[in-house]
């Protein structure tokens, strides 16, 4: 039902090569003399390969990338043409006299996720060098994605509307959190869905998202703030558990969906059977709070704008302290960025003023949760367009009663 990347597309060595150039000018505008990639989504975003590798990408010479698990594999994706084994640290070093020689340079690493101890040891063996954060550089240029970029997240879009129209076709009483989320799984991974979500950082085990129940729609314990349920055990205590669906229960579904490496995330919330009045009322309104935030949506918004007139339009509706657990933590957001990671910049809080451009992908997901009872939430991807916006995610926002 689907290709490799690789196998589907035109044109991939020239947007891989446009990707190389724009950082190394913006390398050479900010007199950086090249920048070193340890992260797989980073090598995989200038190379074209996630194998176990290492880029180096000198400011004005062609990148090479240094493989140490995998050369032929490296050299098969990869879209570099200076393509070598690598024996460790020993063959970065050895090739970055190679191209610097020992004169004094500025390099590039991604301070947020290299590891202290690889950081001192670069430190002690290039004492010629100077270690500078190339991160901004590097999310100025991903927050914007290419129309290939765009055409990888609409199609998780599409696989992710598949995985709500099968949950709902199979949810019945008795079934458990996690029945149901093998269940999602099975479908979307025969469309393409890889699953194992990246999330940046060192504590980044997310498989699956969210499909929680009842009262544990109300609990915030894993990764973000958001409801997360319990799990399966102590050391994870996140996403779906062994909790049996009942009559008149909530259910949430937040999922991300990985195409070709690149995310889309939807989330939606369902009752099992009838919905009360109040049910009905809080869904209505927030979609109102949904519908009145991607409206301000275009280039040229402010994120903090956004982000406020999410929580103003709560707010009007009564449910401030609910809206996004404000009263039990106040972190204020409502979204972020998404593409070869599930959260990415920019995100939408009342402190960021980054300025929204065209090509930009943002999930905003508005949530109501009350403490010990229940939570609900509703989340789409939107893309920013040249006007205005488009929303990638496509399941019914009508069909709240299963």
């Amino acid at each position: 039902m689907f290709e490799r990347m690789t196998e589907a597309v035109d044109n991939v060595d020239s947007e891989f090569t446009k990707r190389i150039k724009k950082l190394q000018g913006r390398l050479q505008n900010e007199n950086i003399d090249g920048a070193i990639f340890f992260q797989q989504e980073e090598i995989y975003y200038y190379s074209g390969t996630g194998v176990n590798s290492v880029l180096i990408v000198p400011s004005d010479q062609d990148p090479i990338l240094l493989v140490r698990i995998n050369l032929e594999h490296g050299k098969k994706d990869s879209y570099i043409s200076d393509v070598r084994p690598s024996m460790g640290i020993g063959s970065i070093i050895e090739t970055l006299k190679e191209v610097y020689e020992e004169r004094k340079i500025v390099l590039g690493l991604s301070f947020d996720v290299i590891n202290i101890n690889l950081f001192h040891n670069l430190q002690r063996k290039i004492p010629n060098a100077l270690f500078v954060d190339v991160q901004p550089l590097v999310w100025s240029q991903r927050m914007i994605k290419s129309d290939f970029e765009i055409s990888q997240i609409k199609m998780a879009a599409d696989i992710s509307s598949k995985g709500f129209d099968h949950a709902l076709s199979i949810l019945h009483k008795g079934m458990t959190e996690i029945q149901l989320q093998k269940s999602i799984e099975e479908v979307t991974f025969s469309y393409g869905d890889e699953g194992n979500m990246i999330q940046r950082g060192s504590n980044n085990r997310l498989s699956f998202g969210v499909v929680v129940s009842g009262e544990n729609t109300s609990i915030i314990s894993g990764n973000w703030m958001t409801m997360t349920g319990l799990g399966r055990s102590a050391i994870r205590p996140y996403g779906a558990g062994n909790r049996q669906i009942s009559n008149g229960d909530l259910i949430v579904i937040d999922k991300g969906t990985i195409y070709q490496g690149y995310h889309a995330d939807e989330a939606r919330s369902f009752v099992l059977g009838k919905a009360n009045d109040r049910l009905q009322n809080l869904q209505k309104k927030l979609i109102e709070v949904l519908d009145s935030t991607i409206d301000l949506i275009r280039p040229g918004a402010l994120v903090s704008d956004i982000y406020q007139k999410a929580e103003s339009t709560a707010t009007s509706s009564g449910y401030k302290e609910e809206f996004m657990g404000l009263g039990q933590y106040g972190f204020k957001y409502v979204g972020h960025g998404i593409g070869l990671e599930i959260d990415e910049p920019p995100l939408i809080s009342a402190f960021n003023h980054t300025i929204l451009e065209q090509g930009m992908v943002l999930a905003i997901e508005p949530k109501f949760i009350f403490p010990n009872e229940f939570g609900l939430t509703m989340e789409e991807s939107v893309l920013v367009t040249e006007s205005g916006y488009e929303i990638l995610t496509k399941f019914s926002r009508d069909r709240f009663e299963v």
